[in-house]
């Protein structure tokens, strides 16, 4: 199993801990690049953990 999807989760991860200490000007830039390497990620993520993220989304309760 190739463990390239890890490379854009982590640095998904490094972007939002960046985040997490920016100014107002940086946290917009860096909240985008964050959501595109998680989506990255989960493109190139083995099926199995697909799976796995799909049945977390159907499982969990939605709040109204």
């Amino acid at each position: 199993m190739s463990l390239l999807f890890l490379i854009p989760l982590t640095i998904g991860l490094a972007v939002s801990y960046l985040f997490k200490n920016s100014t107002d000007d940086m946290a917009e830039l860096t909240s985008l690049s964050t959501v595109a390497c998680l989506i990255v990620s989960l493109t190139l993520a083995p099926w199995q953990l697909k799976v796995v993220v799909l049945m977390l989304a159907i499982l969990t309760p939605q709040t109204n």
